[in-house]
């Protein structure tokens, strides 16, 4: 990622923002496509943050969410200050080896607390933005020190060479687990598209229910992953390209494009997507025998209906409303 060292001037100041802002989309899906390729409840470590026995997986997930609360603070500052945000990403990769996967993530944080306390800011001159980049460098700070105690534990017993999930190519080509696929790459898709519209919305109201939604759909893409090993598959990284030593790696793991620039165009565009959505949940639902999964994903398919309702209605309303754009 390119270094700013000084900023004097607005322009620089975007510069930085939209060089963090693509790191931290990216490392907000990648820390989640890492965790969701190692088991569940299997490789503990002592965190030395709050000095408690953690799950790396867990754990794992939850700096994941933490980074993306980043992005959207960092969105909003660039919308802010006039800039437009970019949902382009660094590059993510995922490693056969899991120790390899945590060395990555904690080299990434390393690298970007670099980046957030290095520039020179010239006296006076935008105080608030320097302060919330070193309280941000102070999560990366801890999120370092998560990830070196977790690589300590693995190096240091026997499972150093423990490996990712791999997916089993008879469950691969099950109708149910290719519709999973499809619905997850659409609770991801959608989750970008919702934050991209709060990026861009001026009032609150509107900005919040949209985050509702965007964090609703963060949670089914979380559960998707889940369920996706249950049945034998493993989350993909979208279009990624796969190396000779088995790592895959891609520059466009989310969305960029996103219908929509204002409040009508907004809602109509994202109401027939939470309506597709429905319909491939249904279609799963009746693929699913009675169970721990079918449970789950109604849970999903109650919560994109409420969606759904919700949209009608700020559409419906918004269309009511004269000189309302």
């Amino acid at each position: 990622m390119p270094a700013v060292s000084r900023i004097t001037s607005a322009d620089e100041a975007l510069a930085l923002l939209q060089t963090a802002l693509k790191h931290e989309w990216a490392v907000s899906l990648e820390y989640l496509i890492h965790a969701y390729s190692m088991p569940k409840g299997k490789y503990f470590y002592d965190d030395p943050v709050v000095s408690a026995r953690l799950d790396i997986r867990a754990q794992t997930i939850q700096i994941g969410i933490d980074e993306m609360y980043h992005a959207l603070q960092m969105g909003l500052v660039i919308r802010q200050m006039g800039g437009e945000p970019t949902f382009e990403t660094d590059e993510i990769v995922r490693h056969p080896r899991i120790v390899d996967n945590l060395e990555r993530d904690k080299n990434t944080e390393d690298l970007v607390t670099n980046l957030y306390r290095r520039p020179q800011y010239k006296e006076g001159f935008l105080p608030k933005l320097e302060n919330m980049f070193w309280n941000i460098s102070e999560d990366e700070v801890r999120h370092s020190r998560q990830f070196g105690a977790m690589i300590e534990t693995l190096k240091t017993s026997s499972e150093e060479g423990a490996r990712c999930f791999a997916p089993d190519p008879q469950a691969e080509q099950r109708e149910d687990v290719l519709l999973l696929h499809d619905i997850t790459r659409a609770e991801n898709e959608l989750m970008h598209r919702y934050l991209y519209h709060v990026l861009f919305s001026e009032h609150q109201d509107l900005g919040a229910r949209l985050f509702k939604n965007s964090v609703d759909h963060m949670r089914h893409w979380d559960k998707n992953a889940g369920l996706l090993l249950k049945l034998g598959s493993l989350i993909r990284l979208e279009q990624a390209e796969r190396l000779p030593d088995g790592s895959e790696r891609t520059l466009r793991g989310m969305p960029v494009f996103y219908p929509g620039r204002n409040r009508l165009s907004a809602l109509e565009n994202l109401l027939p997507a939470e309506e597709r959505l429905i319909k491939d949940y249904e279609r799963l639902i009746a693929l699913v025998p009675e169970g721990e999964i079918r449970d789950q994903l109604k849970i999903h398919i109650f919560q994109n209906r409420e969606h759904l309702f919700t949209q009608e209605a700020l559409l419906r309303n918004a269309k009511t409303i004269k000189g309302l754009e």
